[in-house]
């Protein structure tokens, strides 16, 4: 009876590692991050199908004092960082408890929604926390991602290399 139980604890462990959504981080000189998921996405690169809208969780821990933060999107193509328009980049409204204090947990969850214009492509999407004082970041990742229309066509992508999704952000 034990040896099922601990096995069950096993696959429940394995399952929850397994639902994060792979990431790397880049300089974060007010924080540090603890978890980020986006919906749907436990494999890399994340999926993003036009027309959908996906969440994104970034749970950190600061280091230094602000009174609010903000929220920042690009998409670097060709490592050139393109502006993700986000409707209210004010973190606080974000979920993020303000003013944040050294030592704070908290958690962003933002909507990105996929237009239909985007082009399909593969590229990095990079996201900042950023603190108001020193205007540096709370929070700093990237992951690979590809912007498709639809199944059928993400079939037809030219795919990233396995294993190779994060040699370019070295």
């Amino acid at each position: 009876m034990f040896s099922f139980f601990l096995l069950i604890l096993l696959f429940c462990s394995i399952n929850f590692v397994s639902t994060a959504t792979p990431y790397r981080v880049c300089q974060s000189e007010l924080g540090t991050i603890k978890t980020f998921d986006v919906t749907g996405c436990t494999t890399a690169p994340c999926k993003f199908v036009k027309g959908n809208t996906y969440t994104m969780n970034i749970t950190f821990q600061s280091k230094a004092s602000s009174i609010t933060a903000k929220v920042s999107i690009h998409g670097i193509i060709a490592g050139v960082p393109i502006p993700f328009p986000l409707p209210d980049p004010d973190g606080c409204k974000l979920g993020i408890k303000c003013p944040v204090n050294e030592g704070d947990i908290n958690t962003a969850s933002l909507s990105l929604p996929v237009l239909p214009s985007y082009p399909s492509m593969s590229l990095y999407v990079k996201i900042e926390i950023i603190g108001d004082n020193k205007n540096q970041d709370y929070a700093c990742l990237k992951f690979p991602a590809t912007i498709t229309s639809g199944s059928k066509q993400l079939q037809q992508f030219v795919s990233w290399k396995k294993g190779k999704f994060f040699e370019m952000l070295d």
